[in-house]
């Protein structure tokens, strides 16, 4: 009878345990982290570097998916005097758990892109497809990947694919003001 007195105060000292922050949580020190992330691709019509850069708060992507909106892209095996294959990208980022180390954090990440012909994209509220002409030569690719990374403060991660495709992520921490203490070198679009 006195262990079962024991179980409602073990279950308290538990319950606190999981309230009490990594040693190496900026917030100690009143400061948050933020994640920015870009996939760009090169613009088929103008040549320069396209795409969707993003910054969010890092409590906020445990199991956060990001997908990026979707866009043509062109590939030119023999040059621009030849025939080029085309294609619609449809590319996602998920984030499934995240932790700190000193001097960064870790994250699982994951990505998947997709290069066909055609593509939709069917989110609540939102429905876009994009499709290359039949008579025109395809691009068909597919690649997901899943991996944990270590990012340091301000340094960038880069994972490239064919085509030209390139995803970039970092981590920054932010004062108690919002202010940027670190610097993530991923270009605005």
């Amino acid at each position: 009878m006195k262990y079962l007195l024991y179980l409602p105060l073990s279950a308290i000292l538990l319950s606190g345990c999981s309230l009490m922050r990594s040693p190496h949580d900026p917030a100690r020190d009143k400061q948050t982290v933020s994640v920015v992330n870009a996939m760009t691709w090169t613009n088929p019509l103008s040549g320069k570097r396209d795409g969707v850069r993003t910054s969010w708060p890092l409590e906020e992507l445990a199991n956060h998916e990001e997908v990026f909106p979707l866009a043509q892209i062109k590939h030119c095996p023999l040059g621009e005097q030849a025939a080029c294959n085309w294609g619609v990208l449809s590319a996602s980022r998920s984030i499934t758990r995240f932790g700190y180390l000193p001097g960064g954090i870790t994250l699982d990440l994951g990505l998947l892109v997709d290069v066909h012909r055609r593509q939709q994209d069917r989110r609540r509220n939102h429905h876009t497809a994009m499709a290359i002409p039949a008579d025109v030569g395809a691009l068909s690719y597919r690649k997901g990947l899943q991996q944990a990374i270590s990012l340091p403060y301000g340094k960038v991660y880069r994972i490239e694919f064919d085509y030209g495709l390139r995803f970039d992520i970092c981590a920054r921490r932010l004062d108690a003001h919002g202010q940027a203490l670190d610097q993530c070198d991923i270009p605005f679009i």
